[in-house]
């Protein structure tokens, strides 16, 4: 792209440079890679490194397609200051002071319990006489890392057809309906990738006590969609229509 041509594109269009993105697989890999390490004290928890390998692969190559094709939703994504909120979306909007928190804190638990779960075994402590515990068989894991990933990836899907696919509730300045692609079949696939993505994740990595925390993460983000919805419906024109059209939230034909 030429000097020239950088001039006449809004500034959120221009791509980043390329090497932001090994950085970022290299960020992944070393965050993730210490926090089992240190946490505990051993290089040897397969399923942490193969959970960690794939996440960072995915997001790496993810966003990379993103900012080649759609450069604007990786700064939107961002962002940490709402921009759009009028009085009619102010009260929806505010909604985040509350239902972000609540979602880090089940994340947060769910990674302390994957990693007290791996130190203590707890998951497969034998719960009867016969010895029969809650052992999460390796394939299974396998299959649960892959359900994670596709989750992921339809997060990712949803932020590349979706300019304006921002972690905070806003309406940004000229953004448009966007009805097609995923949407055209539900109005929420980022939610529906998220909701993959952290329901497996325990799995993938052989605990099913940090269930409990994952599905707590997941409760505000359901409750997010309806304040998202007041908000839309109060600041997009067409939003109202949009939800007559495509009657599903999560699932298609289903929710």
């Amino acid at each position: 792209m030429t000097t020239e041509t950088q001039n006449n594109v809004d500034k959120d269009d221009i791509p980043l440079s390329g090497w932001f993105f090994l950085l970022i697989f290299v960020y992944m890999i070393g965050l993730f890679g210490f926090i089992f390490w240190f946490f505990t004290q051993t290089l040897t928890w397969l399923e942490a490194w193969l959970f960690t390998i794939a996440f960072a692969m995915n997001m790496t190559i993810s966003y990379y397609v993103i900012n080649k094709k759609n450069p604007r939703v990786i700064r939107n994504r961002m962002k940490i200051k709402k921009v759009g909120i009028t009085e009619k979306t102010k009260k929806s909007a505010g909604s985040d002071r509350f239902i972000l928190p609540l979602t880090g804190i089940g994340f947060f638990c769910t990674f302390v319990l994957l990693i007290f779960d791996y130190n203590t075994q707890w998951t497969n402590i034998p719960f009867d006489y016969n010895n029969q515990g809650t052992y999460i068989p390796f394939m299974v894991e396998i299959l649960a890392l892959v359900i994670s990933n596709i989750g992921l990836a339809i997060m990712n899907l949803a932020q590349l057809q979706n300019a304006y696919a921002s972690k905070l509730l806003d309406i940004n300045k000229d953004q448009k309906l966007i009805d097609t692609g995923l949407y055209a079949h539900i109005r929420h696939p980022l939610y529906s990738g998220a909701i993959i993505w952290v329901l497996f994740l325990p799995i993938s990595l052989g605990s099913w006590i940090s269930l409990i925390p994952a599905i707590l993460a997941i409760i505000p983000l359901l409750i997010r969609i309806k304040f998202e919805e007041d908000m839309l419906i109060n600041g997009m024109e067409g939003y109202e229509d949009y939800k007559t059209r495509v009657k599903y939230k999560l699932i298609p034909k289903i929710y």
